[in-house]
């Protein structure tokens, strides 16, 4: 009788084991991925669709832009969930309408993106060669997209506010070739307190303050802004809000074309007061039916949160007759 071959036993044993380690390591991550589909699928918001008779309003309705009708269409069911609730609408905006950026609709704008050192500018090109203007609120030390877009079409002149001379006045002087100005713009005149950005970092200080709607009309003495640019810590909101029909520059006759915009939250001890106008002006803007907010990112830096658009008029004819095709 020959002797068993005990190495076929143990090789037998390790099959069984190594078969056995793959399907408990099979199940195991099966059971994960359903665990975490179920989580995802939990904390999913299930959109709130238009009722027939809006989209019928919407649809029938020849002085409402096209392209707003689609935007109208896509971004207010993923919103219409968080109505009401100012914090779940601050944190879910951005991913909650970052689909509504495929429209077929917005393929009549031609949007070209600008870098600076830590994000990226968008500019819808005019389709046909004019002089425009473009006015940045808040330099920043960086007119690096601004270079670019000069760069990329060179009929522009360059209007810069910024209350902090420190860098900002020689770089979009000298670097850029535009025009500075020591404001903070926002909608009051006057001194009051801004967050400036300083050798040190950002500053808490009291500056010289001018209205939106005079900085254009008076130092800019343009009524047509073609390109705007903000980012002004907080000041934002107050000329946002003067954006809308028969808001401040509405009725001053001031309309700008398209929009950069950073949101700033964690500003103020109380974020409310960042994130009310926020959900204001974004419901505003689905009543206006004026503006396409396009874009949406949102941003973490340190403890601070913030929400960056890009904002197309889509409901002035001297804007749509030269950015939409």
């Amino acid at each position: 009788m020959e002797p068993y071959n005990y190495s076929l036993l143990n090789e037998k044993r390790e099959v069984r084991r190594s078969n056995t380690y793959y399907c408990r390591n099979l199940i195991w991550t099966f059971a994960g991925a359903l665990v975490l589909y179920i989580i995802v699928s939990s904390r999913r918001v299930k959109e709130i669709p238009l009722s027939q008779e809006e989209i019928e309003l919407l649809d029938n309705d020849t002085t409402i832009s096209p392209l707003f009708k689609a935007f109208y269409k896509c971004a207010k069911p993923k919103l219409l969930p968080f109505k009401g609730d100012i914090k779940d609408f601050w944190y879910n905006y951005a991913s909650a309408t970052e689909q509504c950026d495929d429209l077929g609709a917005y393929e009549a704008l031609d949007l070209r993106p600008s870098k600076n050192r830590d994000e990226t500018k968008y500019v819808a090109f005019p389709h046909r060669n004019e002089n425009l203007t473009m006015v940045t609120l808040g330099i920043g030390h960086d007119v690096s997209a601004e270079v670019g877009l000069k760069t990329l079409y060179s009929n522009i002149e360059f209007f810069g506010a910024d209350p902090s001379p420190e860098q900002n006045k020689d770089l979009y002087e000298l670097n850029l070739g535009g025009k500075y100005f020591q404001y903070a713009v926002s909608d009051q005149n006057g001194v009051s307190e801004s967050v400036i950005l300083e050798k040190e970092g950002y500053q808490k200080e009291t500056t010289q303050h001018i209205s939106i709607d005079v900085f254009f009309k008076n130092i800019v003495q343009r009524s047509k802004i073609d390109i705007l640019w903000i980012d002004i810590e907080g000041n934002e909101y107050a000329i946002l809000k003067e954006l809308h029909k028969n808001g401040k520059l509405d009725r001053e006759g001031v309309k700008i074309c398209q929009m950069n915009v950073e949101m700033h939250k964690d500003l103020n001890d109380d974020p409310n007061t960042e994130m009310q106008p926020f959900y204001d002006f974004v419901w505003k803007v689905l009543d206006d039916k004026k503006y396409v907010l396009m874009k949406p990112y949102f941003v973490v830096f340190d403890r601070f949160r913030f929400i960056r658009l890009f904002i197309v008029n889509v409901g002035d004819k001297e804007c749509t007759d030269l950015y939409v095709k």
